[in-house]
């Protein structure tokens, strides 16, 4: 496992697009929602830019079609979706529902990317709990489409959290890598600033939840973004261990196999032995003769 440290020095000025692009957010938009801006597109570009910049840090981190990258590529394709979610939510009034529909798809790409082991049903249980409490919340200000539109994301989203925390095994794993950490603290930041969104745009207004939403939304896309680092190490580990685990399983049906087939051997011999030592009475010698129909 590399040490962040050494993560830092090495991807540390991949990342410097980010943080100058998020300053330069929130220098110009930090007191300014997207529904109080007379320059929607220039808002729109300035906001999708610190995710366009984590879309190039996940592709110069290293991407292709192989296995070892499937990782990375289901998170690419989740920022993608990320990025276009933004644009669509800058005209809220006329793209909501496609923008919802886009980060929906991004939380399944995120998902896919988790995987679905360890399962953990213990932390899946509690994701849901508490989701099923936001959506009670909220509920009672949703009509028409939005509610059902609400309760599929956060299916989806709780779905994303669980499987980032259920990567997360506190007490089985003597070093966690900081890159589930980091995956798993981007999931949870993403649930705050959605929640966040949902209550003040559904429910009642939070003071100061433009910057709160922004500034956790773009922490979760940093920290999901950022768990790419060693992810095809930790694939070609994995795979590594299916084929030993494969390897091993093949050898001991081999092994049970040979073992039963010298058990069978050993059982013909005794019977035959046994028949040979009988005495020839003419009982057995007629029961020898006639052919077993």
């Amino acid at each position: 496992m590399t040490k962040p440290l050494t993560v830092l020095k090495s991807v540390g000025p991949k990342l410097v697009p980010f943080f100058k692009t998020c300053t330069i957010f929130f220098v110009l938009f930090a007191d300014t929602p997207a529904t109080e801006t007379s320059a929607p597109w220039f808002f729109c570009i300035v906001k999708c830019l610190p995710i366009i910049s984590l879309i190039l840090f996940v592709l110069l981190n290293g991407m292709n079609i192989t296995e070892y990258y499937r990782y990375s590529r289901r998170i690419l394709i989740g920022l993608i979706f990320s990025c276009l979610g933004d644009a669509c939510l800058v005209w809220a009034k006329k793209y909501f529902e496609v923008g919802i529909a886009c980060f929906a798809i991004a939380q399944i790409c995120y998902s896919r990317a988790f995987g679905w082991k360890p399962f953990n049903p213990y932390a899946g249980a509690v994701v849901f709990g508490l989701g099923f409490l936001v959506y009670s919340f909220l509920s009672t200000a949703l009509h028409g489409i939005m509610l059902y539109m609400v309760a599929a994301y956060i299916t989806v989203i709780c779905t994303m959290a669980w499987r980032a925390v259920a990567r997360v095994q506190f007490f089985g794993d003597l070093v966690i890598k900081w890159t589930k950490l980091s995956g798993c603290f981007g999931a949870l930041a993403f649930v705050i600033s959605d929640v966040t969104l949902a209550i003040d745009r559904f429910k009642f207004p939070i003071p100061y939840a433009h910057p709160i939403i922004m500034v956790t939304y773009y922490a979760a896309q940093f920290g999901i973004a950022l768990s790419v680092v060693d992810s095809q190490v930790d694939e070609l580990i994995d795979s590594s261990k299916r084929a030993q685990k494969e390897k091993e399983l093949v050898e001991t049906m081999e092994n049970k196999d040979t073992k039963n087939g010298h058990v069978q051997n050993e059982s013909d011999s005794s019977q035959s032995d046994i028949s040979m030592n009988e005495p020839s009475t003419p009982k057995t010698l007629i029961q020898r003769c006639i052919p077993v129909k």
